[in-house]
């Protein structure tokens, strides 16, 4: 069992006085800036055992940051010039979606909603590695870094002295509470790192805003997509665009559970009207199945997953052979993937099962300068860059916590969810079947009906018609237009 539940952890922020710690000049609650950071310091020490701080990647050379800024001041300048900056839709994503597809890049998170109307959307992308996104399907796109760099360093210069006093009282205030309600708190180092954050981004706030209005004035949208808006460093954006009545979305990009932290409220800020004003109004769920997984006030639509929808189109029928045990790690522990992968092999390589780790997107590079492209001579490392490429051969796929396992019903024969304190932190009932070592994985395998996912469950984890679901939003949202054709939306 794990040794501390999301309940308990919740409840160290399940105070009131929390909702009084704000920015004196624009109101903005504190709490939800740093509140990501402080949960996961609790959750690596408590339950993983390792950072969650999504350190996993190489150090990025900084010629290749330089250029790749300077590319960015140009594009959102020269957009603007030729106005085209104005859009009924302002959808803010990250790189790490972005894959090679027909030559372009198209970014698995964001792109289809963007390319189902793209004469009324306009992308906002964070850079990943400071790779510069390019040739691209998606061509309407600013670039994020620049406002960022802005904000960041005006912050820097702004920090006084009652911004670190502020920063303190509200982290001397969760710290005790995880003290006395978890036996934890970060230790001192630690708490001076959130300090020291916090104060910067109080400090920053108000330009942060200023900068936010400036952009939405730009763009002039009606409504505004955002990535993980629920985890907090969103809130700035959602209030500038809640203060010129943009609807703000969020958009389900992985799995979403019981456990999860990003998306699941202590009781005092679930049902604080302040609180709820930092979280977005809607949210885009992949069908009915999720929407009861979390308690976040924002109300769930189910759409579905325009990528998977895409692949599975392109995959159409195919007699490739499932000959793979596919391993899908999780981007945090990626030696205990390599430890199990280890012993699958010494048990099922007689059965004519290859053992594949597929790591996460964070950690590949890490991991492809360790162990190259095999690890014994017998343990692959999955190269392809699009997730439903791997799916389609595995006869098994394994996880713990990955959002591919999810993604992998329908079209792998079998799933298993591997259980470990950080499953059923997740998920307290696990919603697959499960194992507890490779011993027991061997013999579940060879049950034939083991593993096989239920035709309902699988319907409620992923609506069809993303299309038709995701433009009927959008009609209530006030945008208008028809039905996006489907010459908009292919790629």
């Amino acid at each position: 069992m794990p040794s501390i539940t999301l309940a308990q952890l919740l409840a160290v922020e399940d105070v009131p006085d929390i909702l009084d710690f704000r920015c004196a000049e624009t109101g903005i609650l504190l709490w939800p800036h740093v509140r990501t950071v402080f949960m996961r310091m609790a959750m690596s020490d408590l339950l993983y055992g390792t950072p969650l701080d999504g350190s996993v990647s190489k150090g990025v050379p900084p010629s290749r940051a330089i250029a790749t800024f300077g590319r960015s001041v140009v594009r959102n300048a020269l957009l603007g010039v030729t106005g085209q900056s104005r859009a009924d839709v302002c959808m803010l994503s990250t790189g790490i979606g972005n894959q090679l597809v027909d030559g372009k890049l198209l970014n698995r998170l964001s792109d289809h909603f963007a390319l189902a109307y793209p004469r009324q959307t306009i992308t906002v992308e964070d850079h990943f590695h400071w790779h510069w996104p390019g040739p691209r399907h998606n061509r309407r796109m600013l670039m994020h870094a620049p406002l960022q760099a802005r904000n960041a360093l005006e912050a820097r210069l702004r920090v006084r002295d009652r911004h670190v006093q502020q920063a303190a009282r509200l982290i001397e205030l969760v710290s005790a509470r995880g003290a006395r309600l978890l036996g934890w708190s970060p230790g001192a180092q630690r708490e001076q790192v959130l300090i020291s954050m916090l104060a910067r981004k109080i400090a920053g706030m108000p330009q942060q805003l200023r900068s936010y209005e400036a952009m939405l004035n730009r763009i002039q949208p009606k409504v505004l997509l955002l990535i993980g808006a629920c985890y907090g460093p969103s809130a700035t954006l959602i209030r500038a665009a809640r203060d010129q009545g943009v609807v703000t979305v969020e958009y389900q990009h992985g799995t979403i559970a019981p456990g999860h932290d990003g998306y699941n409220f202590g009781a005092a800020l679930q049902t604080s009207a302040d609180y709820r004003a930092s979280l977005p109004e809607h949210f885009l769920s992949y069908g009915t199945w999720w929407n009861d997984r979390i308690n976040a006030p924002v109300r769930m639509t189910e759409v579905g997953n325009p990528h998977r929808d895409f692949r599975l189109a392109r995959m159409g029928t195919t007699d490739k052979a499932k000959n793979t045990i596919l391993i899908l790690a999780d981007g945090t522990e990626f030696g205990i993937y390599v430890d199990l992968s280890r012993q699958l092999a010494r048990q099922t390589g007689r059965d004519g099962l290859r053992v594949v780790i597929r790591p996460h997107p964070l950690e590949r590079v890490v991991v492809a300068a360790q162990y190259g492209r095999c690890i014994d001579g017998t343990i692959h490392i999955d190269q392809n860059d699009d997730l439903y490429t791997s799916v389609l051969s595995a006869h098994v796929v394994v996880s713990e916590l990955s959002t591919g396992l999810f993604e992998a019903a329908g079209i792998a024969d079998k799933l298993f969810m591997w259980d470990t304190p950080k499953a059923r932190f997740c998920f307290p009932v696990l919603p697959f079947e499960s194992f507890r070592s490779a011993q027991e994985l061997v013999g579940l395998l060879e049950n034939e009906a083991v593993g096989r996912l239920p035709a309902n469950q699988r319907d409620g984890m992923w609506a069809s018609g993303w299309l038709d679901n995701y433009a009927q939003f959008l009609n209530t949202c006030g945008v208008p237009g028809s039905m996006p054709s489907a010459e908009d939306v292919h790629v």
